[in-house]
């Protein structure tokens, strides 16, 4: 036993060649070693290298196949053998790989015989899926299932598949009765959403035994890929139950973020399959449930691909997932509840109301008892209040868009959009056709200038939102006057903004802007406010609470940065503002008037939203 001796020796001492590790003993274990000296070198190994190092220095795979070798020669698997085994298996750990499970599952099929497809029996869906492939009569449909599994086990870490696995699918799928295979699905897919219902109720399943949270990793990955093929029978049903199933995987689950953002992310790759409206108001839903900043990014690339493979511009991309909410062309949402009907209604103003009707008969009284049909109600009522606040301040930020909208999409989705069109049709416009500029209102239906004549527009008119920088004082003020003559409140201020520009203290610091520095400000207003405004929000680093909110103007390449940092543990102190485009720092004097206006007006909001009191002023 030198070679152990010397193998120990060196891991002892942490000075092990890793190219030895490795193949070196596993030449030896293979050529040298009865199954008892066998079960104390990789005893040796599991002991010493296992608890001093990672998990890199140990080769389950490579053992498992030497192991696996010296049964077949054998014919059987004896005792010693399996207790080497049971040194391989990781069932215990709190986390497994794929790599890891995929030894275990190959384990299991060793010790206890199985189904050749590598499918976890450790959590409940694996030995569904185990159960189900056993008890197929049909050769030729067993021999299509199982394809199918292994293809499914083989779907890789992604959150969209590759295109020659999803080809594969289709083929794989295809060969599968259309109603058999949906009914699989359904319950394979409802199964697990009962699971992760348990879950988050507190209930412990039965699996106690192994230490996982919802599914193995390797029938995590399967399931992942059973959801993406949902999509290829083009079956509604299946599509609804992904959209049930989807809330519950971004459902987060203490402090560990979603339970199954994998599975959840490949609802939203299958709904990518429908036509494009379709995709995207679910996909739309879905996503305003989600908080978790890396899941969000998930989605975003899959809206991204979407909106290339329709060659929708990534810029109007938001203006089409804006949800209807069952609106009326009049903005009016009528919902029965009881004996009674509310309605609910946009006006003009822009101020909602409320009103019962009972037999078709206005009511002075909703109803007496709260009921669950009252409450979904009022909870529908707070989600189009947000939806109008959230609109309002992504409409706002087209005062920094670049690109033109063309009249006639721009009046499909604002004037024509039952939401939309509440804030739409209360804010300036500027239209340009052959080169001519205008600036009009929709006043009942048609574009009007201040005088209320009548506009007249084409199918190729550019429209942009009307911004009262640089515009004649004359030009102002016969809006303010047409705006309050028609008794109109805008949903943000257009015709009354203010402009900014930078100070001759401000250029002569040439890159920076004091202008809001040494502000002491409530920390979690301030996170509230940026993040609702679209700025971005970084820690520097995880052992203090200093930031740098910025904000990425894709239109202009600029990036603005707005410097802050901790006073207390409930505070930020502000600091400089500066400006960046193409990674270099941009002089004041040369950033556009409106990007500097824009942006100031956006930290004096944060200021006044979030300030508590003013230290002294810089120098």
């Amino acid at each position: 036993m030198q070679f152990t001796d010397f193998w120990i020796g060196k891991i002892q001492a942490d000075n092990l060649p890793e190219a030895i590790d490795a193949a070196g003993l596993i030449k030896y274990l293979s050529v040298f070693t009865s199954d008892e000296q066998c079960f104390h070198i990789i005893f040796q190994w599991h002991e010493t290298t296992l608890r001093r190092t990672n998990d890199w220095w140990f080769p389950r795979q490579e053992l498992f196949k030497l192991i696996q070798s010296k049964v077949n020669k054998k014919g059987r698997l004896t005792e010693t053998l399996m207790h080497c085994l049971e040194l391989l298996d990781t069932s215990e750990k709190k986390s497994v790989t794929v790599a890891e499970d995929r030894v275990n599952i190959q384990i299991d099929i060793l010790m206890h015989g199985g189904p050749e497809p590598l499918v976890s029996r450790r959590d409940p869906l694996g030995i569904l899926v185990v159960e189900f492939l056993s008890n197929i009569r049909s050769t030729r449909q067993q021999e299509y299932w199982t394809s199918f599994v292994e293809h499914c086990l083989n779907a890789g870490e992604g959150n969209m598949p590759a295109l020659k696995w999803w080809n594969r699918a289709k083929i794989l799928v295809n060969r599968i009765d259309p109603d058999y295979f949906i009914m699989r699905m359904k319950d394979w897919v409802s199964f697990c959403q009962g699971q992760m219902m348990s879950i988050h109720a507190g209930r412990k399943h039965s699996f106690v035994d192994y230490n996982i949270s919802y599914l193995s990793a390797i029938n995590h990955n399967m399931l992942k890929a059973f959801i993406w093929c949902c999509a290829i029978p083009d079956n509604k049903a299946l599509m609804d139950l992904l959209e049930a199933y989807a809330p519950w995987a971004y459902k987060k689950k203490g402090n560990a973020g979603p339970l199954s953002a994998k599975t959840g992310t490949a609802c939203l790759y299958a709904f990518t399959c429908l036509p494009f409206s379709q995709a995207l108001g679910r996909i739309a839903r879905l996503r305003g449930l989600v908080r978790h900043a890396a899941t969000l990014k998930s989605i975003d690339r899959i809206l991204q691909s979407l909106a290339q493979k329709y060659g929708v511009p990534l810029h109007e991309l938001d203006e089409y997932m804006v949800p209807d909410f069952g609106l009326d062309q009049q903005g009016s949402l009528r919902i029965s509840v009881g004996e009674l009907t509310g309605v609910y209604t946009l006006q003009h103003s822009g101020k909602p109301t409320l009103s019962w009707e009972k037999d078709g008969k206005k009511s002075g009284k909703g109803p007496a008892v709260q009921s669950a049909g009252l409450k979904d109600f009022k909870r529908l009522i707070r989600e189009i209040d947000d939806a109008l606040s959230a609109n309002a301040i992504r409409l706002e930020r087209s005062f920094l868009r670049q690109h033109p909208w063309q009249y006639t999409h721009w009046r499909a989705v604002y004037l024509e959009h039952p939401l939309m069109k509440t804030l739409a049709n209360r804010l300036i416009w500027r239209f340009q056709n052959n080169g001519q500029h205008t600036i009009g209102y929709c006043m009942d239906g048609h574009i009007v200038d201040h005088l209320g004549k009548p506009l007249i527009l084409g199918a190729d008119t550019q429209v942009t939102l009307w911004h009262p920088m640089n515009e004649p004082v004359k030009t102002i003020r016969a809006w303010r006057s047409f705006l309050s003559r028609h008794h109109i409140d805008q949903p943000f201020e257009q015709v009354n903004r203010k402009i900014y520009t930078p100070s001759n203290e401000e250029l002569a610091d040439c890159y920076y802007s004091s202008r809001f520095a040494c502000h002491v400000l409530n920390r979690q207003k301030f996170k509230h406010v940026i993040t609702q405004r679209g700025w971005t929000l970084r820690q520097k680093a995880e052992h203090n609470w200093s930031y740098v909110p910025h904000i990425t103007l894709a239109d202009w390449d600029i990036r603005v940065n707005f410097f802050a940092d901790t006073k207390e543990e409930d505070t930020v102190v502000t600091d400089l503002l500066n400006f960046y485009k193409d990674g270099e720092p941009l002089p004041l004097g040369d950033v556009p008037p409106v990007v500097f206006s824009e942006m100031i007006r956006d930290i004096g909001l944060f200021v006044a939203t979030a300030g508590t009191t003013e230290l002294h002023k810089r120098p």
